[in-house]
C-alpha cells in the first residue's frame, strides 16, 4: 500500500518541482533584468550625455528592439555598453523571461485540465467520489439539472474530488467553466484541503457502486472525517443499505438519499431543498405514500375545489390529472377549470379512497357556472 502511495503521488511533487523551477527562472530573470536595464540608464547618461529620461526612453526602445533612431549611442564606451548589457544579456534574459512565463501558462493550463491544480474556491459544491460506471455521464446529467433548477445554484460552481478521470475530465464536461476536477482520495488531508471543504457550501458523498454495501462504510469514514475537521456545511451522502442510514446520521449527514443513477434529480433536490428527497424517496416506496391514479369523471370543476373537497374527505392530497385526451398535468393552477378522466392523488397508509367513492364526491360538487 505505502508503495502504491509513493508511486501516485510523485508525479505530482515533480510538477510542483518543475512550477517551482519556473516561478525561479522567471524570478531570476525579471530581477536581472531590471538590474541591466538600470546600468544601462546609468552608461548613458555618463557616456552619452543624455538626460535620465532620453537614456529610459533610449533603452527600452533598444531592448525591445523596437529603435526609433531619435537617439542611439555614439560614443565607443556607450555602444560597447549597450553590446554587453542591452544585446548580449538583456535581450537574452527577456527572452528567458518570456519562454519561462509561457512555459509556466502552459504547465499550468496542463494541471487545471488533469486536476492537479490547487483551486482557490469559496461558497462551492464539493462532490466526493464519482460513479463507477458511466462517472462522466451520470455528473453531466446531475449538474445539468441542478444548474436547472428554481434554486439559486445556477451558478454556483462544483469541484469534483475523484481519481475517476486519471487524464482530466471528460469532453462533456471539461468545457463547462463552473465544473473543475481535484484528483485525489477521501482520505487524503491534503486533497480534502485543496478542495476547500472548509469553505464549501454544500458537499456530497457519492457511492461509487450504487449496490455494494460496503461503499456505506467509506461514506461513514467521509463524513467522520469532515466533521472531525469542524465543518458545519451540509452533507448530503448517499446510502446503499437502508439498515446504515441512522448510523450516518449520527456520524454527521444532513440528508440521506438512495444511490438511483437514473435519478440524480434526488441529490438535486436534497441541495437545493432539503427534506424533499425525503419525500420523493417515500414516492418509491408501496410502505409509505404513493401517488396512485383513480379513474373517475371531472367536467367544469377548478382546482382548487376538488383539492379542497378530496382534502376534506381524508381521501388523500391531488396532485394532478389527465385529461380527456389521456395527458397528464401536474400541480395546475388552483383557478383551473378542469375536463379529466383520472385524477392523481397521493395517499398514505391510512387512506383507503376508492374510485367510485371519489366519483361519487366529485358528482355532487356544483360548477361554478351551473350556480
Amino acid at each position: 500500500m505505502a508503495r502504491t502511495r509513493r508511486s501516485r503521488m510523485r508525479p505530482l511533487r515533480f510538477r510542483r518541482s518543475v512550477v517551482r523551477d519556473l516561478r525561479n527562472r522567471i524570478r531570476f530573470a525579471l530581477v536581472g533584468l531590471l538590474i541591466l536595464i538600470g546600468l544601462h540608464v546609468v552608461s548613458m547618461v555618463a557616456f552619452e550625455h543624455l538626460s535620465l529620461g532620453e537614456a529610459i526612453w533610449l533603452t527600452f526602445t533598444t531592448i525591445t528592439t523596437t529603435g526609433y533612431g531619435d537617439f542611439s549611442a555614439k560614443t565607443t564606451a556607450g555602444r560597447a555598453a549597450t553590446i554587453v548589457l542591452i544585446y548580449l544579456s538583456g535581450i537574452f534574459l527577456l527572452t528567458q523571461a518570456g519562454s519561462a512565463f509561457f512555459e509556466f501558462r502552459i504547465l499550468r493550463r496542463e494541471r487545471k485540465r488533469r486536476g492537479e491544480w490547487r483551486w482557490d474556491m469559496r461558497d462551492h459544491i464539493v462532490f466526493v467520489n464519482a460513479p463507477a460506471d458511466e462517472p462522466g455521464d451520470y455528473l453531466r446529467r446531475l449538474l445539468d439539472q441542478l444548474h436547472r433548477s428554481h434554486a439559486n445554484y445556477a451558478s454556483v460552481p462544483s469541484l469534483i474530488l475523484t481519481e475517476a478521470f486519471p487524464d482530466g475530465l471528460p469532453p462533456d464536461l471539461e468545457d463547462d467553466p463552473l465544473i473543475v476536477q481535484l484528483k485525489g482520495r477521501f482520505d487524503d488531508p491534503a486533497a480534502l484541503e485543496a478542495a476547500g471543504v472548509d469553505q464549501a457550501r454544500v458537499l456530497v458523498i457519492l457511492a461509487e457502486q450504487e449496490g455494494d454495501r460496503l461503499s456505506d462504510s467509506r461514506t461513514f469514514d467521509i463524513i467522520h472525517r469532515l466533521r472531525e475537521r469542524g465543518i458545519t456545511a451540509r452533507i448530503v451522502a448517499e446510502c446503499v443499505d437502508d439498515l446504515n442510514r441512522e448510523r450516518l446520521k449520527r456520524a454527521g449527514a444532513s440528508a440521506i438519499v438512495r444511490p438511483l443513477r437514473g435519478y440524480p434529480e434526488m441529490i438535486v433536490r436534497a441541495i437545493v431543498a432539503p427534506g424533499t428527497e425525503w419525500i420523493i424517496e417515500r414516492l418509491f416506496s408501496s410502505e409509505g405514500d404513493e401517488c396512485l391514479r383513480f379513474d373517475v369523471k371531472v367536467d367544469g370543476l377548478t382546482w382548487s375545489r376538488i383539492v379542497l373537497a378530496v382534502l376534506e374527505a381524508n381521501f388523500g392530497t391531488p396532485v394532478g390529472y389527465a385529461d380527456a385526451q389521456g395527458q397528464p398535468h401536474s400541480n395546475p393552477p388552483p383557478d383551473t377549470t378542469i375536463s379529466a378522466e383520472a385524477l392523481f392523488i397521493l395517499v398514505d397508509e391510512t387512506q383507503k379512497p376508492t374510485a367510485a367513492a371519489l366519483q361519487k364526491l366529485l358528482s355532487g360538487l356544483v360548477a361554478p357556472h351551473a350556480g
